[in-house]
């Protein structure tokens, strides 16, 4: 059981993802059974947070604060609690109307953002500064483009990502680092694999859609809303996928342009 050996923030994360796999097939029964687990360290945190170390709260108020914190975690993954009817959901739910998925991009801090890139271009090599040049000045000026770039292992393409994004975070703007494998997403800060960025399905012929990338949905609303796109190992997806060009937009992989259409 993880809550012997974990916190309730990671046993709270990993009922979400279990939620989002579709791991429970009653995940209201689980929740009854285990939230004193999900629910533990919430009363510790909201004292550390407000300093208030004598702070009561009553058990409906805690398993609110567990519960709008999973909403949180689903809403990130694109899921909801709506989907479960029979989930309690937060004493808030659906009083906020924005794009999560926006907001999570926005979350990060420009200050360490711009640390870390000041870091990484004092080690940039001649040649990667030629490609990040090019890149950023696309995005920076709003010319838009389409980059189509090669390396072999080792040359330092996870470097150049972390340095563009880096870069256009510490501005404040939206980066999406998104790879083929989920492998090569963990690599990358924020990374997510394309099937879940896009809504790619994993069965996929020339008929088929991507389902999440509706006309005004969140997840069509943040590609609208990107600086910057990062797709590491394009070449290693279907060749039934397309190459949609969005105005703005800059797409970025280490691989030949070739290979795409073959």
């Amino acid at each position: 059981m993880p809550a012997f050996f974990s916190s309730g923030t990671y046993t709270r994360k990993l009922f979400a993802r279990m939620l989002v796999s579709s791991c429970l097939s009653q995940p209201h029964v689980v929740w009854e059974a285990t939230w004193e687990y999900l629910t533990e360290d919430v009363l510790y945190k909201k004292r550390r947070e407000t300093g208030r170390l004598d702070m009561n709260l009553t058990i409906e108020q805690i398993k609110n604060i567990s519960l709008t914190e999973i909403e949180n975690h689903l809403l990130s993954n694109g899921r909801s609690l709506k989907k479960w009817k029979l989930m309690p959901k937060p004493e808030d739910f659906g009083c906020y109307n924005g794009n999560r998925l926006i907001d999570d991009e926005l979350k990060y801090v420009v200050e360490d953002q711009l640390k870390e890139n000041e870091t990484l271009m004092a080690m940039i090599t001649d040649e990667q500064r030629r490609v990040y040049n090019q890149i950023s000045d696309a995005v920076l000026n709003d010319s838009g483009g389409v980059f189509f770039l090669y390396g072999y292992g080792g040359t330092g393409k996870t470097f150049v990502y972390k340095a563009l994004s880096s870069a256009i975070r510490s501005r404040g703007m939206i980066v999406l680092n998104t790879a083929s494998s989920g492998i090569a997403a963990l690599l990358l800060e924020g990374g997510r694999t394309a099937h879940f960025r896009f809504g790619i399905p994993i069965d996929i012929d020339e008929f088929s859609t991507c389902k999440k990338m509706e006309p005004g949905s969140d997840h069509a609303e943040l590609v609208k809303a990107a600086k910057l796109i990062v797709w590491d190992e394009a070449p290693m997806m279907s060749r039934h996928y397309r190459t949609i060009s969005y105005e703005r937009r800059v797409v970025v992989d280490y691989k030949p342009v070739l290979r795409l259409f073959r």
